[in-house]
């Protein structure tokens, strides 16, 4: 083997290496932003159930460590891009980061909406109680997705996203539910007062922030089975749907 061809077997055996340092570094910033991401979530209910203004503005407030963790890791991606020139695989991963983070920035971003709301509550009312445990569902449903995508970037796992549908499911339903039950409400007679009203707006807005959310993660998990598989879930989902049309037609 020539000297040149030793030289070349080495320098791509240190290009790996470092690949391999930039991605578990990514892995690592992905997942410190997803855990604020959640933290946000269940800070943001918890101050709208208990009217916590203090709690709420504590959210907002931390929503620049979720933006300046994005800025960074899209610094690193970059980084990567420019010095260790990625290829497939390894451009793959790179580039869906870039999509996650995107993500996990939009749900803080709703985060923060639910905490706004609360410092919109009118004087002396609270939350309605029995919207309450609706939102909490969707919250702890929203959190346990964004954990189990998480540790299935982690692990490339593209299987997550038949769990993370199901998920999303049970989140809309729930939406649905919260939004029945609120019509019944606002057939009340004491739904006629402005305060009152003004509640159940909140609840609205809280519940549609909520649902988003779950569309948010469940675009995580569609990137997580993209790094996986090279395939974009839309391509595979176009592919079941034709297999399903010949197999009705047959």
């Amino acid at each position: 083997m020539s000297d040149k061809s030793v030289g070349e077997k080495d320098q791509s055996s240190v290009q790996s290496y470092l690949y391999a340092s930039d991605k578990e570094r990514l892995r690592t910033l992905v997942d410190e932003m997803s855990k604020n991401a959640a933290a946000a979530i269940e800070k943001s209910v918890l101050a709208l159930k208990g009217r916590d203004f203090e709690l709420a503005k504590k959210v907002i407030e931390e929503d620049d460590m979720i933006d300046e963790k994005e800025e960074q890791i899209d610094q690193e991606c970059l980084y990567s891009i420019a010095m260790r020139q990625p290829v497939r695989e390894d451009l793959r991963f790179v580039y869906s980061v870039m999509k996650i983070i995107v993500d996990l920035e939009r749900i803080g971003d709703q985060a923060v909406n639910i905490a706004m709301n609360v410092l919109d509550l009118p004087e002396g009312t609270r939350f309605p109680e029995e919207i309450a445990a609706f939102v909490e569902s969707m919250a702890a449903e929203n959190i346990r997705m964004l954990s189990e995508v998480m540790e299935a970037f982690a692990g490339e796992d593209e299987t997550v996203i038949c769990s993370a549908r199901e998920r999303r499911r049970i989140i809309k339903r729930t939406r649905k539910e919260a939004v029945s039950k609120l019509k019944e409400l606002v057939g009340c007679e004491k739904a006629c007062e402005g305060s009152q009203l003004d509640l159940y707006c909140t609840a609205i807005l809280t519940l549609r922030h909520l649902s988003r959310i779950s569309d948010h993660v469940l675009n995580l998990a569609e990137r997580v089975s993209f790094i996986a598989t090279g395939i974009s879930p839309l391509t595979l989902k176009r592919a079941q749907e034709k297999i399903n049309s010949v197999a009705k037609e047959s």
